[in-house]
């Protein structure tokens, strides 16, 4: 996928042919691969790996990731990396972002910091100096009541015990594939993530996964916190959000296979109009599509559903 230019403003530019030439690398460059939408439910996350920006090697990753919902996956929508940007004016580039995706509410993105280390600066100047007011708070995830499950600080706190589940959820959102669409719970769209990807190794437990010698991983824990982040948005779901969405796209097409007919368009959760629900069937009343479905034959709705292909380069060891 080719990126998009981000528009003028938001504490950005569009830089020049010239400038684009002159350059040896695309770091420092705030790649868009979707613009924020403007229509229909949604919601982004941004998470944040904080390097020194010293150019020592390290980088810091900024990465927004649009929320899924029960029609479309999680999606990385835009990056920026940098090895110069020091932790502190890091955060005039996270709020910068954090405004220009806004939620269906003009609501700032929720960002999620990396706060061990570098991370607290970048955190502390977001907050206190630039008013952010929609940082993630840090959340036990064990916690046996939900209403105590949220501390009192902000940011994401990668230990020993929660590395494994941000690891294995960005893993399996990366690998697992919805049969009907092909496409993955996360779909990745940056080069720097696909290759950080390849050389995200380990030669012993899953948590341990790390970048090769040589290599970078900041982008794919960018990536990953986000998308945990997200996958919290939706604590208390009975049915997994990923699973509900494969089964709708199933029963879809179990529909269509059926009667010959598309399905019918839902406006309220879809970019379709009004205008466009009527025309797609011709039928004036709504018929839900489970009763629709009823009517055709009996679905086991607790069948489980295959992987599809699955990405054999995402880790390199064995």
């Amino acid at each position: 996928m080719d990126p998009v230019l981000l528009a003028p403003g938001y504490g950005f530019r569009v830089p020049t042919v010239a400038e684009l030439r002159d350059r040896s690398s695309v770091l420092d460059l705030c790649a868009l691969f979707e613009r924020p939408r403007r229509r229909g439910p949604r919601r982004y996350v941004i998470g944040v790996d904080v390097a020194d920006g010293m150019g020592g090697g390290d980088r810091s990753a900024i990465e927004v990731v649009r929320v899924p919902t029960i029609e479309e996956p999680a999606e990385q929508v835009a990056e920026y990396l940098t090895d110069l940007v020091e932790p502190g004016p890091l955060a005039y580039i996270v709020q910068a972002l954090g405004e220009y995706y806004t939620d269906e509410d003009g609501h700032e993105a929720k960002v999620a910091i990396e706060r061990t280390h570098h991370g607290l600066s970048t955190i502390d100047t977001l907050h206190n100096h630039l008013g952010y007011t929609n940082q993630y708070i840090w959340e036990y995830f064990d916690a046996a009541d939900p209403s105590t499950r949220f501390s009192t600080v902000f940011g994401w706190q990668t230990t020993p015990r929660t590395r494994p589940v941000l690891v294995d959820k960005f893993r399996t959102a990366v690998m697992t594939v919805d049969p009907i669409t092909g496409q993955p719970d996360l779909v990745i769209n940056s080069r720097f993530t696909l290759d950080e990807m390849r050389d995200f190794q380990t030669e012993g437990a899953l948590w341990e996964a790390a970048a090769a010698r040589g290599a970078h991983d900041d982008s794919v824990m960018g990536v990953a916190i986000a998308y945990i982040v997200s996958w919290r948005l939706q604590a208390g779901e009975t049915e997994p959000l990923d699973e509900r969405r494969r089964r709708k796209h199933e029963q879809e097409a179990m529909l269509r296979e059926q009667t010959g007919q598309p399905v019918k368009l839902d406006y309220r959760n879809t970019a379709a109009t009004a205008d466009d629900q009527k025309q797609a069937v011709g039928r004036d009343e709504e018929v839900p599509l489970d009763e629709q479905l009823a009517d055709l034959s009996q679905m086991d709705r607790a069948s489980e559903y295959g992987r599809g292909d699955e990405i054999d380069w995402f880790f390199g060891g064995e």
